[in-house]
């Protein structure tokens, strides 16, 4: 190495400097250059930004599992592992040298520094704890330090529920990744996650969906920490301590504070901070951070580039070599040297070890990495088999064999443990198509290992998305798309339907859920019950000025007689009846709903039951009339007993009243809108559909039976109906009709039949006549029921026609209705059959024929 080289430029600086824009811009300002980074992922970011620059034959990419070589490539984007030392360019660059101190990798990135240089320019980008190291290796290296554009400040401990949007959670273990990340689905709506055993596909697909603020949360290890530039406001970590494949150990603060920095991007603040679970964080440690003052380094990783292969001995011994200055770490227990010892002791793999060639085979061989991270004899038996069937077969490995390995992995079901573990597999067969020359149909080999792993990617991403996101969440992150909910309710008649998912849909002043709903989360849940509140409450205001004609009891007849009987504004269910002390009188409230404050329910209520006082007092007049001090007791009785039954009530109840009553007293009955049949009190004005209706509603309401069926009512007003569910007769009765035998009519036409039927038997027994029968609607049967609920009886004419007359005795229906005879006369021989009795009624019947 050169101690004097002027050609040397080290740009320092923490998280947040610009540092590789900078020197991304030096790059491409020579004509050819080498750029290595640490993650696969950010070569990939870089190569795709270079491209759009400068054109795709311009730019080539190298990594350990992908390869784009054009033969015009002048700028090479790399990992620091696979940056080429047989390529000369004008400017090398080489990022995040300060992980020359990393015990895996520190080695690795210490080689490069030492031995790989541009013809015009080298550039280190590093933190500023590196200077020291780096200018006792390079006393004459020019520094460019750069300040943080923006600051970073310490937050006190937060719960997850706390953390504000444009957050990154940091987790040290997959399991503890995805436990996050399922918390914060279920109150945050969603996060992306980001794990160092992604796929960099699947990594950059999770990236973009954080990006693209499809979530506004981001659960990651400590991969965010490489350089991965993401809008992340606030970094929290989840713990302190990871486990770095030896033993747990504390985070340094250098670690915690290039994690940390990922919060605020340009001349945007960030913040950081740690959860209650994480344990305590020194003050000092704290102010290291936020100032990005961190201990120097004292030594980096080392060891020997310029291996031996003449024999194994040789090899050992030129890994074994000491660097030669003090602040080099010999590293020991590399993970390809590790393999290489245990391999050169398996007796198959000795026995092939004598040539070069051959040894130099298996030093190649030991450096595929172990994507699975097994650390176990299965990834030393891969290794074997792979070293085996190249030296058994010429240096390449046969299509079956690989074929066999491979299309196994060509199955893309399972979940997301299945995924990942195929995709790392599949990993190791893109890593060894990509890096050597094994396969007759390398270009084939390269394609197909790199189709598969992309498939696998795109899967896991899509069941990590599924998992983490709740789909609907994306409607609430972002102020913009908040405010835009009210109109997907309103386009959609009130019903939400987000990404063609039916929610619910708002009715009256609640929101009803679909039964079958894609699941949703807290989050999205938590926001869609704000949003509704919004809506209901515009809603609430708009009920409270609206007219009282808006309101109504629905369609009376799809109410059922169990159930409460609702109140609707327009076709939307808002209030419903109970019982109270006066049937007339029944309390009124609106409907329960999460989304009414008490003072709204009040507020409601209190306009429902002025709109049921209306509607009872117009609707049902006279029967809340107040009777004038001057009638007389006789009336009073007769009308406090109709006004209490529906406005319908028997006369016989005052049949010796009746007797008496004078002129006048009549008169003030129909005052009061009373008329007097024969069998009944009624009020008209009570008979019609819209007051026999809310009688029905009251009397439902009051008396609360057990009856699953819809209120029985006539349809359309018709004066009778055929209904088979069974009502006490009192019922019947408050909407104004009789029942017999499940044929219901209207009192006032049963009163005109009843008219009728008496003025025909002035002339003496009567036949059944369509006049009787036409104004009632009824049949025969049902008129001949009607005739003997009146006091007549019957007999059957040889025609089939009915005659009535009046019994005897007068007898009581229910009695004898079902046994009465029915007796039918012939004309040439009832002479013989009937007494010759002069008053009977057959005596008379003689006489007509």
């Amino acid at each position: 190495m050169s101690y004097e080289d002027e050609n040397l430029l080290a740009i320092l600086g923490p998280t947040n400097t610009g540092k590789t824009y900078a020197a991304f811009e030096k790059l491409l300002s020579y004509s050819s250059g080498i750029f290595g980074f640490p993650l696969r992922l950010l070569a990939r970011e870089n190569y795709d930004k270079a491209v759009t620059r400068i054109g795709l034959n311009n730019v080539a990419l190298i990594t350990g599992e992908e390869k784009i070589l054009p033969k015009e490539a002048k700028y090479f984007f790399c990992t620091v592992e696979s940056m080429p030392n047989n390529i000369s360019v004008e400017c090398v660059i080489i990022d995040e040298i300060q992980l020359a101190a990393d015990y895996e990798r520190g080695h690795i990135f210490t080689d490069r520094i030492l031995n790989l240089r541009g013809i015009y320019k080298t550039i280190f980008l590093g933190s500023l704890n590196i200077e020291k190291i780096i200018k006792k290796i390079y006393p004459n290296i020019i520094i460019e330090k750069k300040n943080r554009f923006s600051q970073l400040t310490f937050l006190k401990k937060q719960n997850f529920s706390k953390l504000e949007p444009r957050s990154a959670i940091i987790a040290f273990n997959i399991n503890k990744v995805y436990e996050i990340a399922e918390n914060i689905r279920t109150h945050k709506g969603g996060t992306a996650v980001v794990l160092g055993s992604l796929s960099p596909r699947t990594r950059n697909a999770q990236v973009e969906v954080y990006e693209n603020k499809n979530v506004d949360y981001l659960v990651a290890t400590d991969a965010i920490g490489m350089g991965l530039n993401l809008n992340i406001n606030h970094v929290s970590f989840s713990a302190l301590e990871k486990f770095d494949g030896r033993y747990n150990r504390n985070l340094a603060p250098n670690e915690l504070g290039q994690i940390a920095g990922r919060a605020g991007r340009y001349k945007q603040n960030g913040t950081f901070s740690y959860t209650k679970e994480a344990g305590n964080l020194d003050p000092l440690i704290i102010q290291q951070i936020e100032t990005h003052n961190f201990d120097n380094i004292q030594k980096i990783y080392w060891r020997n580039s310029k291996l031996d292969f003449n024999s194994v001995d040789t090899l050992l011994s030129s890994l074994k070599k000491y660097p030669i200055h003090n602040y080099f770490i010999h590293k020991k227990n590399a993970l390809d040297e590790i393999n290489l010892r245990n391999l050169i002791i398996d007796s198959e793999i000795k026995k092939n070890l004598s040539s070069k060639n051959n040894l130099k085979l298996l030093w190649d061989i030991c450096q595929i990495p172990d994507f699975e991270k097994l650390f176990n004899d299965n990834y030393l038996l891969l290794l074997k088999e792979v070293y085996l069937i190249l030296v058994q077969n010429n240096y390449n490995i046969p299509e079956e064999w690989i074929n066999k390995k491979v299309s196994r992995l060509n199955n893309f079901g399972g979940g997301i443990p299945e995924l990942t573990i195929k995709i790392s597999q599949i990993r190791t067969w893109t890593y060894i198509s990509n890096n050597h020359e094994w396969f007759k149909n390398s270009n084939y080999w390269k394609e197909k290992t790199l189709q598969i792993e992309n498939e696998l990617s795109d899967l896991l991403h899509d069941s990590l998305t599924k998992k983490f996101i709740d789909y609907s969440s994306k409607f609430f992150i972002g102020r913009e798309k908040f405010q835009n909910i009210k109109d997907i309710l309103v386009k959609n008649k009130n019903e939400i339907f987000l990404d063609n998912y039916k929610y619910g849909i708002i009715k009256g002043f609640d929101l009803i859920l679909v039964k079958k709903i894609y699941s949703q989360s807290l989050f999205s849940i938590s926001n869609i019950k704000k949003t509704v509140r919004k809506v209901i409450n515009d809603k609430i205001d708009n009920f409270l000025n609206a007219p009282l004609n808006s309101i109504s009891f629905g369609d009376v007849a799809k109410s059922k007689i169990t159930e409460d009987t609702l109140i609707y504004w327009g076709d939307e269910p808002v209030g419903k009846l109970g019982k109270s002390k006066n049937i007339y009188r029944p309390n009124v409230d609106a409907l329960n709903s999460e989304y009414l404050s008490s003072e709204n329910k009040l507020l409601i209520s209190a306009k429902l039951q002025k709109w049921l006082e209306g509607e009872i007092n117009e609707t049902l007049h006279p029967l809340n009339k107040n009777l004038d001090e001057d009638i007389n007791s006789e009336i009073r009785a007769i009308a406090f007993n109709c006004f209490e039954n529906f406005g319908n009530y028997p006369t016989e109840k005052f049949k010796d009243t009746l007797k008496t009553l004078s002129q006048e007293s009549k008169s003030q009955l129909s005052k009061l809108g009373i008329r007097i049949g024969a069998k009944f009190f009624f009020i008209p004005n009570l008979l019609k559909k819209k007051p026999l209706e809310l009688c029905a509603i009251l009397w439902k309401t009051f008396h609360q039976i057990e009856n699953n069926n819809f209120v029985p009512l006539p349809l359309n007003g018709r004066v009778s109906f055929i209904s088979k569910i069974k009502m006490p007769d009192n019922y019947w009765q408050s909407i104004g009709y009789i029942n017999i035998k499940n044929f219901i009519f209207r009192i006032d036409v049963f009163e005109k039949i009843f008219f009728l039927a008496r003025q025909k038997l002035k002339k003496g027994p009567f036949l059944e006549s369509s006049d009787l029968m036409n104004p009632i609607g009824c049949n025969s049967d049902q008129l001949k029921d009607i005739m003997f609920y009146c006091g007549y009886e019957y007999i059957i004419l040889s025609d089939d026609k009915k005659l009535f007359f009046i019994a005897n005795k007068k007898k009581e229906y229910k009695k004898n209705i079902k046994n009465k005879p029915n007796i039918k006369i012939n004309k040439k021989n009832n002479n013989d059959k009937i007494k010759r009795d002069p008053d009977s009624p057959f005596a008379v019947l003689e006489k007509l024929l």
